[in-house]
């Protein structure tokens, strides 16, 4: 067992100890209304989080109760995470923007006591009887009329107030109770909960911060996706651990507008983010005046030379080391100010990165970081480090994990911080008599032992002559193309692969097709022969959370996509039929709503 693995290592342990040693330390920053950040130290953060978890034991929560968070990025959240922890309630964070009626059914299944959310609409689908035996209703961010505050709901600000005057002091939690509970994105179906112990929780943030231990107390982070998301909150707790400054973003569709204001030391973010960044940097860059452009092109490419011997291993030559410090110091510095300029560090996962994009990013200066993670394990499976990293890879398991390969490939983890049950559900342990959790993703490990993921297994592509297509990294591929949001591989059960691709860029008028059109023809010739779309469907709106294709995650929900397009689907591979064999680069098109074939 761990030697973090004791009744001292809970969460609320973390924060007291935090508060202690750097109490007069900026714990939180949060942007106020006139744009200026606004601190809060350790020892004020620390003495309020006392002050509400007193003041939810007096309003009747206990040990074991369990408290939803439907709220965005915020000192609020943060706030009542803490004091929930801090007495033994359970937290459990719900995406704002998920479907009510899947916030519903994870109320139900989670066996909610108590809500705190910032819009009232998210509790829809909550079973009024649920709502009617809560102890506690907090509103976040919206006034409560007369008829909600006669069904028990508070306002954050006179709860808040009300902590002042509570005396009592509930029990601290101990390492074997539950902390959390999180939901599985739900990709192929309904979500699932599954509880997590202080001790686990633990667990992780240390493996966090022993992979990104250059974060220290004069460190900064920007947290900017939701706190429902399990990794972003480990981040989080990991930079208390360090004594790190946290940077709440409320609104993640404002995180350019800050990010190089707030200079963080690491990011995290997910894989769209980056094919963003890359499609704007080069539309900023192809504006600058011709001098400035070529510039900018000559350093780049000076910089992808010599980030690739890097790479290989091999030595530059000594005028190539010396002409790429100056374009760096005079050039590729000037770009990368966008992020920041204490930047060590950015961090993907939940989806392939194309390698193309890290190697681009990498040129630039900066190392973009693959990692591997399941919401089965409350750690990192692994990652990728800043000295210790290799491009494709999701990097080297973590200490606390050992992973191996099942006989068809299939990627299996045995470690502490793993589930032992889906919540809810009779059938037990989804572990092996071995204890083994298996992941069903695909994988291969190098000879330096580094894991690489090959897809899913129940994503696998079979058509009906037999072929077999892990559409993963093909789909990670037409995404790399400006100007696509998603790419979806088609193709189970019928004679060739096909794709959907949905367009950022709209109208969708005949030139913007005519770029985006060429753009993915030569990226199709250069995927496997064997993996290539003979067909793509350009799709005039994104994918949402809304209607069901997207999971709150921004994960693509391959059934529900495949079945509300299937006519889509139907009408592109009719148009594939009634054309010549197709050989070279020919590529069938069709877009939607107006279908035309080209």
């Amino acid at each position: 067992m761990s030697e973090y693995w004791s009744n001292e290592n809970t969460v609320s342990r973390l924060l007291e100890q935090r508060a202690a040693q750097t109490p007069d330390s900026v714990a939180f920053q949060r942007e106020a209304e006139d744009g200026q950040w606004r601190p809060i130290l350790w020892h004020d953060f620390a003495a309020r989080v006392e002050a509400i978890a007193r003041a939810m034991h007096a309003s009747g929560l206990r040990k074991g109760d369990r408290l939803a968070l439907i709220a965005p990025v915020s000192l609020e959240w943060e706030l009542l995470h803490h004091a929930a922890l801090a007495m033994g309630v359970v937290v459990v964070g719900l995406d704002a923007h998920d479907l009510p009626a899947r916030i519903g059914a994870m109320a139900e299944q989670a066996d909610i006591t108590a809500f705190a959310v910032s819009d009232a609409s998210v509790l829809s689908h909550i079973v009024a009887d649920r709502l009617a035996g809560c102890p506690l209703l907090l509103a976040l961010g919206w006034n409560t009329d007369a008829s909600q505050a006669e069904c028990g709901w508070q306002r954050w600000a006179a709860f808040e107030s009300s902590a002042a005057t509570t005396q009592t002091r509930p029990a601290a939690p101990t390492a074997d109770d539950t902390a959390t509970i999180i939901f599985t994105s739900g990709t192929t179906g309904a979500p699932k909960g599954i509880a997590y112990r202080h001790g686990q929780v633990c667990l992780a943030v240390e493996a966090i911060r022993d992979a990104f231990s250059f974060v220290g107390s004069d460190g900064r982070l920007l947290c900017w996706l939701p706190l429902s998301n399990l990794f972003q909150r480990m981040v989080s707790l990991a930079g208390l651990r360090q004594g790190a400054a946290t940077y709440l973003l409320a609104d993640p569709r404002r995180v350019m507008q800050v990010v190089a204001r707030v200079s963080p030391d690491i990011f995290v973010g997910v894989p769209r983010f980056y094919e963003k960044l890359y499609d704007g940097l080069r539309d900023n860059i192809a504006t600058l005046p011709p001098l400035k452009r070529n510039l900018v092109s000559w350093a780049w490419q000076i910089g992808r030379r010599h980030t690739r011997n890097k790479r290989e291993g091999r030595l530059s030559p000594l005028w190539l080391t010396l002409v790429h410090a100056a374009a760096n110091r005079l050039i590729l510095s000037k770009v990368r100010s966008v992020m920041g300029t204490r930047l060590h560090c950015m961090v993907t996962g939940s989806a392939p990165t194309p390698r193309i994009l890290l190697e681009e990013f990498h040129a630039l200066g900066w190392l973009v970081l693959e990692a591997y993670g399941l919401t089965e394990n409350v750690a990192p499976m692994a990652i990728n480090r800043p000295d210790d990293f290799r491009f494709g890879s999701v990097g080297r398991p973590l200490t606390i994990n050992e992973i191996i390969l099942a006989d068809d490939g299939t990627i299996k983890v045995r470690g502490s911080g793993l589930l032992e049950k889906y919540i809810g559900e009779p059938q037990g342990s989804p572990l092996d008599v071995e204890n083994f959790y298996h992941t069903g993703d695909l994988g291969r490990i190098d000879d330096d032992g580094f894991l690489y993921l090959l897809g899913r297994r129940d994503d696998l592509i079979k058509t009906s002559t037999g072929r077999r297509v892990a559409p993963a990294d093909v789909e990670a591929q037409l995404q790399s193309v400006q100007g696509v949001d998603h790419a979806l591989l088609v193709g189970r059960g019928r004679k060739f692969l096909v794709a959907l691709c949905t367009v950022n860029e709209v109208p969708l008028d005949v030139h913007v097709r005519a770029r985006i059109e060429s753009s993915l023809r030569a990226q199709v010739l250069k995927i496997n022969e064997g993996q290539r779309p003979v067909g793509i469907a350009l799709i005039e709106h994104a994918f949402s959370v809304e209607q069901g294709e997207l999971t709150p995650t921004l994960k693509v929900r391959r059934s529900a996509i495949e079945e509300r397009y299937k006519e889509e689907i139907d009408k592109l591979c009719a148009v594939i039929l009634q054309r010549p064999a197709l050989q070279g680069d020919s590529l069938v098109f069709i877009s939607f709503p107006t279908i035309a074939a080209s």
